[in-house]
C-alpha cells in the first residue's frame, strides 16, 4: 500500500495550490480568495476531514491571498484541526465563536476587499468555473494518496464477499462494508447491496431487508483524504444462472471498452457510443438508455462531464468512475486517466478476473466469484 506522503511533501503541495490560486486572483483583479465548499477545502488542504455533527454554516473554509492562508473555523473545531489536520502546513487562523457564528466574521474579513468566492455573495466575483479546471487534476501527492483510498474500496468489498453468508439480508451485509472501511480511517459516503436479480429493476438499488439466496452485487462510494473512490463486486453461491453469466459478460465488454476510452481527449459520451456499437444488434442493444456510464471523480463522488450540453475532455490526471450496468449484472470501478494509459484505482485483490484486450491493450475486469457456501 502507498504510503501516506510526510508533512513536508503535502505542505509543498499545499503551497503549489495557494500559488496557482494567487495567479488565479491576479487575473481576476482581485486580492483574496475565500474559499467554502467542501470540496474545494479539501482539494486545497490536501484532505482536512471535518468530523461531527456540523451545519453547513459552521463548515470551515480558506482564506488565502496567494502567499499566505488562513483556516477559517469556529472555536469548536480550531484544537482538533490544527491538531490531527493541518500541523506544520503552515496555515494561520480566523476563528468565530459559535455562539455569533460565521456570517459575522466574514463579513468583517470581506468589508472592503476585493474578494473572488466559491459561494454566492453580494457584489462579488464567482471562481468556480476556474476552480474547476484545478480540482479536475489530481497532483502528483493527491494521486498516491488516491491509490491508498483505491485499494481500501477494493478490499472492503472484497472481503465482504469473501465471508457473506446465504440467507444475510442486504443490509446486514452493507453494515460489513462499511466497518471494514470505517475502521482502514474511510468514509462511507455511498452503498449499494443488491440480493439476487435486484439489480435488474432498480439501478440504484441501496439496500434493503431481502436475503440472498443465490447471488449479491456490493458497490461502494468511500471517502478518504477528501478523494472519493467507487467499486463494485458480485459473488455467487454454486453455479451462476444463464442470466446473470450472459449479462454479466455483456458488461465485462462495456466496461473494456470504457476504459479503453480513458485517455486525455476521451470523453462520456464517446465511450457510451462505442459500447453501444459493441452491443449492437443483440439482446442488450438498448441498455445504455437505463443508466449513466460514468462522472468524474476525485474530489467530488460523482460529477457530471458535461455543461450547456458540451461533453468535457478528459486531461491527464483525471479521475473518472465507470459503471457498466446490464441487466442483473454491474460492473463499477474507479480509473486514473494517464499519459501512459488508464490506471485501475480499484484493482483486483486475490479476485478472480477476466482479462480482455482491445487491440494491444489488455484490461483485467473483476470476475463473479464463485463459492460453494
Amino acid at each position: 500500500m502507498t504510503p501516506v506522503p510526510d508533512t513536508e511533501r503535502r505542505r509543498a503541495d499545499i503551497d503549489a495550490k495557494q500559488s496557482r490560486l494567487g495567479q488565479i486572483l491576479r487575473e481576476m483583479d482581485c486580492e483574496w480568495a475565500l474559499l467554502l465548499m467542501p470540496a474545494h477545502v479539501a482539494w486545497f488542504t490536501g484532505g482536512m476531514n471535518i468530523r461531527g455533527l456540523i451545519a453547513d454554516s459552521e463548515r470551515p473554509g480558506i482564506f488565502t491571498n496567494g502567499l499566505q492562508r488562513w483556516l477559517v473555523c469556529s472555536n469548536v473545531d480550531t484544537q482538533r484541526l490544527f491538531e490531527e489536520e493541518l500541523d506544520g502546513l503552515g496555515f494561520q487562523l480566523k476563528e468565530w465563536h459559535w455562539l455569533t457564528g460565521r456570517a459575522g466574521l466574514l463579513g468583517e474579513m470581506l468589508a472592503g476587499k476585493r474578494v473572488a468566492v466559491d459561494r454566492p455573495f453580494p457584489n462579488l466575483p464567482m471562481m468556480i468555473d476556474r476552480l474547476r479546471p484545478e480540482l479536475r487534476v489530481l497532483s502528483a501527492v493527491d494521486r498516491e494518496r488516491y491509490l491508498e483510498v483505491g485499494k481500501l474500496t477494493a478490499h472492503a468489498l472484497e472481503a465482504t464477499a469473501r465471508t457473506l453468508k446465504l440467507g444475510e439480508r442486504e443490509e446486514e451485509i452493507a453494515a460489513q462494508v462499511a466497518h471494514r472501511l470505517i475502521r482502514r480511517g474511510a468514509e462511507v459516503i455511498g452503498v449499494s447491496v443488491a440480493a439476487d436479480s435486484r439489480s435488474r429493476k432498480f439501478r440504484r438499488s441501496g439496500y434493503t431487508s431481502v436475503p440472498v439466496s443465490e447471488s449479491c452485487l456490493l458497490q461502494v462510494t468511500a471517502l478518504k483524504y477528501g478523494l472519493h473512490a467507487t467499486a463494485s463486486r458480485t459473488v455467487a453461491f454454486s453455479a451462476v444462472n444463464s442470466p446473470l453469466r450472459q449479462d454479466y459478460d455483456a458488461a465485462c465488454r462495456s466496461i473494456a471498452v470504457y476504459q479503453f476510452a480513458s485517455r486525455p481527449g476521451g470523453a462520456v459520451a464517446e465511450a457510451a457510443e462505442d459500447a453501444r456499437r459493441v452491443l449492437a444488434g443483440g439482446p442488450y442493444e438498448y441498455e445504455w438508455r437505463q443508466s449513466q456510464p460514468g462522472y468524474g471523480t476525485g474530489w467530488f463522488a460523482a460529477e457530471e462531464l458535461r455543461r450547456g450540453g458540451q461533453e468535457e475532455p478528459f486531461v491527464a490526471g483525471q479521475a473518472v468512475v465507470w459503471q457498466a450496468r446490464i441487466g442483473t449484472a454491474a460492473l463499477v470501478d474507479t480509473v486514473l486517466i494517464e499519459e501512459s494509459g488508464p490506471v485501475c484505482v480499484t484493482p483486483c485483490e486475490g479476485w478472480p478476473y477476466k482479462r480482455i484486450k482491445i487491440g494491444e491493450v489488455a484490461f483485467d475486469i473483476p470476475e463473479i466469484l464463485i463459492r460453494s457456501s
